[in-house]
């Protein structure tokens, strides 16, 4: 065969193999960036999130505080979505008093640009909490810094997705740039925080319940003030005994000096040992804070039961 024949059909096979398929369209990334001014556990108790692409439901969650899920910030995802598919996030808060009816209602959407990663945020905002019976912005509004706005955001005015975005959100007021390693003092306190020395003396309380307990609490800065893990351990080394550990989580309060805060721990001290075996022994208080950054704090106290049960 001839090279010219040979060349040719050469062509012809990288033509055909080329037109073999039609390209795959350009894909594309939006990241919600969620934060709130409604704090979990005190405004905020339940998020009802529905995530939607090209109009079919991705995700349709409630996320609990109880559970430890409500945290801020927080990012979602909608990857690798072929250019111009709509994407949009709805969200319905609900406080510990609410029942059907949500006290905040927010919406944001856009679409995806081919090979792009983009940043929508979201953020839930005291100004847009509505009493009982007051009206919500028809969709498709939205409401934003306490009046109505469009839902849709034209994706050409997103800023490109960066993973350091949190630190542009608002700051966290437990947590602040730079701020170093965490910190926790433990103390004492039902209501607020008070300051313990190594072997003060704490009163015990009878339970609602059962039980007898001391009311912990600690002071710490440099964790983050929502969706943080508190764990207090004890033990009491005269006589060999581990307390059952507590495990919570609640959004911190604010302090001064920079601290933040967090009272009524209530620590049950009885178990596999009465309460009479107890009574004017030193226990071993230990409070680990671990934040959803995986950062974590420990704060330490020896204390002393009082000798009387209150």
């Amino acid at each position: 065969m001839r090279p010219s024949l040979l060349a040719a059909l050469a062509l012809c096979f990288l033509i055909l193999a080329g037109c073999g398929g039609a390209p795959r369209p350009a894909t594309g990334t939006v990241v919600i960036g969620l934060t709130s001014e409604l704090r979990a556990g005190v405004e905020l108790d339940r998020l009802r999130m529905v995530l939607r692409a090209g109009g079919e439901v991705l995700r349709d969650d409630v996320l609990t505080h109880k559970s430890g899920q409500l945290f801020f910030p927080r990012e979602l995802f909608f990857r690798d979505l072929e250019d111009g598919t709509a994407v949009e996030i709805s969200l319905e808060a609900f406080g510990p008093e609410d029942a059907e009816r949500p006290r905040l209602v927010r919406a944001g959407s856009t679409r995806v640009i081919g090979g792009r990663t983009l940043l929508l945020r979201v953020r839930l905002e005291q100004e847009c909490v509505v009493a009982p019976g007051d009206p919500t912005c028809p969709a498709p509004q939205t409401c934003v810094a306490g009046g109505c706005s469009a839902a849709d955001v034209d994706p050409r005015r997103l800023e490109p997705y960066s993973d350091s975005w949190e630190a542009d959100a608002v700051p966290d007021a437990c947590k602040p740039a730079g701020g170093g390693e965490p910190v926790v003092v433990v103390g004492e306190g039902q209501a607020d925080y008070f300051a313990l020395e190594d072997l003060d003396e704490v009163q015990v309380e009878a339970g609602p319940q059962g039980g007898y307990h001391i009311f912990v609490a600690i002071r710490l800065k440099n964790l983050r003030q929502s969706g943080s893990i508190t764990v207090v351990n004890g033990a009491v080394p005269e006589l060999g005994y581990t307390v059952e550990p507590l495990r919570v989580i609640f959004t911190l309060d604010q302090d001064e000096g920079g601290f933040c805060k967090l009272a009524g721990l209530r620590f049950r001290l009885d178990g596999e040992r009465t309460i009479d075996e107890l009574l004017g022994k030193v226990v071993d208080v230990e409070v680990t804070v671990t934040d959803a950054d995986g950062d974590t704090g420990i704060g330490r106290r020896k204390v002393t039961l009082s000798q009387t049960i209150l």
